[in-house]
């Protein structure tokens, strides 16, 4: 006997994979066990992650999972650090239900590291497997070609004033470098 999996699985899994899979195959996906459907995902992120080193490189590829993934901490740790404090400003209440304050900080602090842990996972993962890359061919005046380019523009340190090397035609300090 089968299980029907909750609508709020399937459109957590469709948020998750993005459009890694068809309908076809998220139907057969969403019949799987947990075992099964574990691996199939984590088969399916690893393949995706093989087609981006083939097409960027794997110093490329791995720079920008690291930057997607010092960003995503970077962003979930201030909403962290903000549910503290409003946690630190809320647990004097509980001692009026004879419960130590102190104690009662720790417990729900460490619950909200677990869920930081897992919704960095989670970001990491919807983010990396539904990045896309597109070749352009806009002019090079430079003469080099495009891995050329990008490996020295990765070597090289950007500094504030110069233009950013994302593209967008602004500073570095406006753009990607803003503080």
């Amino acid at each position: 006997m089968q299980i029907q999996k909750a609508p709020f699985f399937e459109s957590q899994i469709k948020t998750l994979m993005g459009k890694n899979f068809n309908e076809e195959e998220l139907k057969i996906l969403l019949e799987k066990k947990d075992d099964e459907l574990m691996k199939l995902i984590s088969d399916k992120f690893y393949e995706t992650r093989e087609e981006r080193i083939k097409l960027l490189g794997e110093n490329q590829a791995k720079q920008i999972e690291k930057r997607i993934f010092l960003q995503s901490i970077d962003i979930n740790w201030k909403s962290h650090i903000q549910y503290l404090e409003q946690l630190r400003q809320v647990i004097g209440l509980r001692s009026y239900g004879q419960r130590d304050p102190l104690i009662e900080y720790k417990k729900e602090a460490f619950t909200l590291f677990e869920n930081l842990l897992k919704k960095l996972k989670q970001d990491y993962m919807v983010v990396l497997m539904n990045l896309k890359f597109v070749e352009t061919s806009i002019g090079n005046p430079t003469g080099k070609t495009n891995e050329e380019k990008s490996i020295s523009q990765i070597n090289k340190k950007v500094k504030r004033n110069e233009p950013c090397p994302c593209g967008s035609g602004k500073k570095y300090k406006k753009c990607c470098g803003q503080l």
